[in-house]
């Protein structure tokens, strides 16, 4: 039989043959994963030999791009509301960290503008989904107020809760509130000005709809596992957490199942030592984040949950996968 592609046949073809399956990536298709996708907010950071180069204030990284630059020069501020899209939003928010020199680094405005895009949209709907469902069992008629809680653990300054927070004004989502907790050791001074920063043109985002909790998250878990929170059925909870070291992502996700989060999305980092109890030839050939992240795929399957993959660019971090996953 001769070869399904003669030596002298183009190179080009060659090239795409890489396995025998017809399941190819293909957009917006859901069995597509992109371990390096392009950026889709308005922050498009360059690759560069380390993401930590992007390590300096959104205002100096402005300050270094003829494009960005003129945006700081913007003294009205834009009008928003429930019905402005999300780009709209998340530019604007933006462009005024950069303007008013806010204590945050561009590398880290774009890792939480890219994790909300990847993943918020799926998050805010498996919320709804719950309390939809939990109104049909009681037989209420879906008028009354209901609230959405985004968890956001290990937050360091919380900018990453704020902008699920931003992103979802009043009246966007109907009868439904949205409000932030954040969770971390201490609260940075950081947090506080990132805050009133964006409270200026999202004048939701506020004390009255953000809460900061500095507490251990051992003691935060325990506190609220033990409070009975998930007895409310007009309330829903996500859980979200981006670079938990290690073992504290695997803490994230057991709190969340403890509490029937309606959906969660974490972002790990620092694998060490993750990958416990993944057979060896499963690590040996995935490597140790992977074989983490497949565990913890089956650990979300074994407790009823929906689960998925996504990603930010790695221009940002080279740890940037996501594990989604929404209550069946």
């Amino acid at each position: 039989m001769p070869p399904l592609i003669d030596d002298a046949a183009d190179a080009d073809l060659k090239q795409h043959i890489t396995s025998t399956s017809d399941y190819g990536a293909r957009k917006n298709h859901p069995t597509a994963y992109d371990a390096n996708p392009s950026f889709k907010g308005p922050l498009r950071l360059e690759q560069r030999e380390s993401p930590d180069l992007h390590r300096n204030r959104i205002h100096h990284y402005y300050l270094n791009d003829e494009k960005l630059v003129t945006s700081l020069d913007v003294t009205d501020l834009p009008t928003l509301g429930p019905s402005t899209p999300t780009g709209t939003i998340l530019k604007s928010i933006v462009d005024h960290l950069a303007r008013e020199d806010a204590p945050v680094d561009a590398k880290e405005v774009a890792e939480s503008v890219e994790f909300y895009l990847r993943c918020g949209k799926r998050l805010i709907g498996a919320a709804r989904r719950v309390l939809q469902n939990n109104n049909a069992e009681a037989g209420d008629d879906g008028q009354q107020q209901s609230t959405i809680t985004i968890q956001d653990l290990c937050s360091g300054h919380g900018l990453t809760g704020l902008i699920f927070l931003a992103c979802n004004p009043p009246g966007r989502l109907s009868e439904i509130s949205v409000r932030t907790v954040l969770v971390d050791q201490f609260e940075p001074k950081s947090h506080a000005i990132l805050r009133d920063c964006i409270s200026e043109i999202c004048p939701w985002v506020s004390e009255d709809t953000v809460s900061f909790e500095s507490t251990p998250l051992e003691d935060y878990a325990l506190q609220i596992v033990n409070g009975d929170a998930g007895s409310d059925t007009q309330h829903a909870t996500i859980v979200i957490s981006t670079h938990a070291c290690g073992s504290l992502t695997d803490k994230v996700l057991q709190y969340a199942m403890d509490i029937e989060a309606a959906s969660l999305a974490v972002m790990p980092c620092c694998y060490t030592g993750t990958d416990s109890g993944v057979p060896y030839g499963v690590r040996r050939m995935l490597g140790v984040s992977a074989s983490a992240d497949v565990r913890r795929s089956f650990y979300l399957q074994e407790h009823d949950y929906h689960h998925d993959f996504a990603a930010i660019p790695r221009a940002i971090t080279p740890m940037n996968r996501i594990i989604v996953a929404e209550r069946r």
